[in-house]
């Protein structure tokens, strides 16, 4: 939409260009390299060739951009079929499996069918931080709105409990959203113990402290 705005107000432009050419009077015996005629004929073509340039430029961009977003999405679909999907299945056959799913994550100190359920939901939770870094270009939604679930999540006592065994499964960026997201997280529960509730304006201020940090 943008670049067919500017696009608009370039050919405005030309058509300008051209009516201020055609109303100015020729010289008599006017060489025709000299003549509005002339200089029309060649701002047409200019105007031409830098059309059709721009336009190959913004269905090639557009192209890009789709491909980007394709592969985002292919990504994400193969994160979850290699990696949130057998942590489920571990969890949801937990009885069947034995000491399995115990020796899989030998860290996390596995007992019950419970436990390995919150690390399956625990896991999908952080892959979703990951996911959200993945689409954050192309996501119209906007950074706040994700901010905003994120930091309820992340005042989860079991998500931080079970983080700094499972941070090693993440990016970087993910790894260094994670934790600015549980310090956050943590200052917002201080603040509720310390005056019985968290309002509106205090979750804002918090999420804006946030995103300063994570752009």
């Amino acid at each position: 939409m943008r670049f067919s705005k500017y696009l608009l107000f370039a050919m405005i432009g030309l058509s300008i260009l051209f009516v201020f050419l055609l109303l100015q009077d020729p010289s008599e015996n006017q060489p025709i390299e000299q003549s509005t005629i002339y200089r029309l004929m060649m701002l047409l073509t200019g105007g031409a060739g830098l059309f059709v340039a721009l336009t190959l430029y913004h269905q090639a961009r557009s192209q890009e951009v789709a491909a980007e977003k394709a592969l985002e999405l292919s990504t994400i679909q193969i994160i979850k079929d290699l990696w949130i999907t057998p942590n489920l299945r571990l969890a949801h056959d937990y009885e069947k499996l034995g000491s399995m799913p115990a020796e899989m994550y030998p860290d996390l100190s596995i007992h019950s069918s419970q436990d390995m359920h919150q690390v399956a939901f625990a896991i999908s939770v952080f892959q979703i931080f990951e996911d959200y870094k993945t689409i954050c270009t192309h996501d119209k939604t906007g950074m706040n709105v994700w901010l905003g679930n994120f930091l309820n999540w992340s005042q989860s006592d079991t998500l931080q409990r079970l983080w700094p065994r499972l941070r090693i499964n993440f990016q970087p960026s993910t790894i260094r959203m994670t934790e600015a997201l549980f310090a956050t997280a943590n200052e917002i529960k201080a603040l509720r113990a310390k005056q019985g509730h968290v309002s509106y304006e205090d979750y804002q201020a918090a999420i804006q402290k946030l995103a300063a940090i994570l752009k």
